[in-house]
């Protein structure tokens, strides 16, 4: 049996991009050119591709779901993992202490980071 032929974005309206728009598919409508294909993307689009969460490693069939599971889910972690490894704080968290840094005997020395212990 043959594919069915893959559905096409539609283009917007006349009315323009920031005008309601209408799925030519299932008839929904919706506020702008925008948010239709936003829709077109998650409901209609056929696609091979997964996305992947790097948090948890969730699954997801469109960019948008998993940018929405992202903001739900990992609220504040996408932002703070990308600073980390900019400025490589994650690589020098990770590497061993040099031994004349901490002075293990005092009583008021912070307790050694994780890892280092």
């Amino acid at each position: 049996m043959p594919a069915a032929p893959a559905l096409r974005m539609p283009p917007p309206t006349a009315g323009g991009i920031n005008e309601p728009q209408e799925c030519p598919y299932c008839r929904r409508t919706f506020s702008c050119y925008y948010s239709l294909k936003r829709h077109f993307q998650d409901k209609h689009e056929q696609s091979d591709t997964l996305y992947v969460c790097e948090f948890c490693h969730r699954r997801y069939r469109t960019k948008n779901s998993l940018t929405t599971h992202k903001s739900l889910q990992h609220r504040g972690s996408s932002g703070m993992l990308k600073r980390l490894l900019k400025t490589s704080a994650l690589q020098s968290a990770l590497a061993p202490a040099p031994h004349h840094l901490f002075d293990l005997g005092a009583p008021d020395h912070p307790q050694l980071p994780p890892g280092l212990q």
